[in-house]
């Protein structure tokens, strides 16, 4: 075979120079281990994200939030807590699940800008809308609800969006459809939908089945003719909940509790 005997006339010529050339070493290398470099192993800790309304996005240490909680909750959309080793959930309109690495976003000081967060991840201004951002942390622990113009409803287990992929389907929807609220379950007990048209749906949580996130949901309410769902709101037990309609206050608690997949009622203000 041509390629083993080349193979041994290299290694031959090889031999020769190291007979030839060869001689021991002169230098003795006595610090090698201070010469090794270690990278300082990251520490685990709490940060605050906060993005504007602009979707400049940032951390800041727990305490420097505390010194300027504030401002911080009066000029950014998004404010919470979360580890500098997890990431970041971003849920859009198209019903995408973009997700970002905390430690990719810049950490520092509280007036810092921060960075755009399209340069950060997949999502794009242009072609969907941000409907919520949370920690995956937090996702772990909860339920979320998903509610579309189409009034297509349902709970999925947080657990399946602990996922390492920077953009996966949070939702599967229809054709035409796109999504209009996402929340984390806690301490809600009833759903509010609003309709373009004045229509408000208001019925318990629990007639919304839990689904996978690969599925469509459920219809919430029935709508009319070219009609969509404008806004969902939620109410708690105990807790009175106002919004303003059309320049009036409206209590929500005080709508008819109705149920799933029905019309609703038309409010007059």
């Amino acid at each position: 075979d041509r390629r083993d005997s080349m193979a041994q006339v290299i290694m031959n010529e090889l031999d020769g120079f190291k007979k030839e050339y060869s001689h021991p070493r002169k230098t003795v290398i006595e610090n090698g281990q201070e010469a090794v470099y270690k990278e300082k192993e990251l520490e685990e800790m709490d940060v605050v994200f906060l993005m504007d309304r602009f979707g400049y996005a940032k951390t800041v240490d727990v305490s420097t939030y505390e010194r300027n909680k504030e401002a911080a909750d009066a000029e950014n959309k998004y404010v919470f807590t979360c580890k500098n080793t997890g990431r970041i959930c971003l849920f859009t309109s198209t019903g995408q699940m973009h997700t970002i690495k905390v430690l990719d976003l810049p950490y520092g000081k509280f007036r810092d800008k921060g960075t755009p967060i399209d340069n950060v991840s997949n999502f794009s201004q242009k072609n969907e809308e941000i409907i919520y951002i949370t920690s995956q942390k937090e996702l772990n622990l909860c339920r979320v609800i998903f509610a579309t113009a189409q009034s297509m409803l349902k709970v999925v287990d947080g657990g399946e969006f602990d996922v390492t992929k920077r953009t996966v389907a949070a939702t599967k929807l229809a054709e035409g459809d796109c999504v209009v609220n996402v929340a984390v379950l806690t301490d809600q007990r009833n759903i509010v939908l609003q309709t373009r048209g004045g229509f408000f749906l208001r019925f318990s949580i629990d007639e919304i089945p839990e689904k996978k996130k690969g599925a469509i949901g459920v219809r919430g309410m029935k709508l009319a003719d070219k009609d969509v769902v404008e806004n969902v709101y939620y109410t708690k037990n105990a807790v009175e909940t106002t919004i303003e309609y059309k320049g009036k206050e409206l209590i929500l608690n005080n709508l008819k509790l109705g149920k799933r997949d029905s019309k609703g009622t038309k409010v007059r203000v």
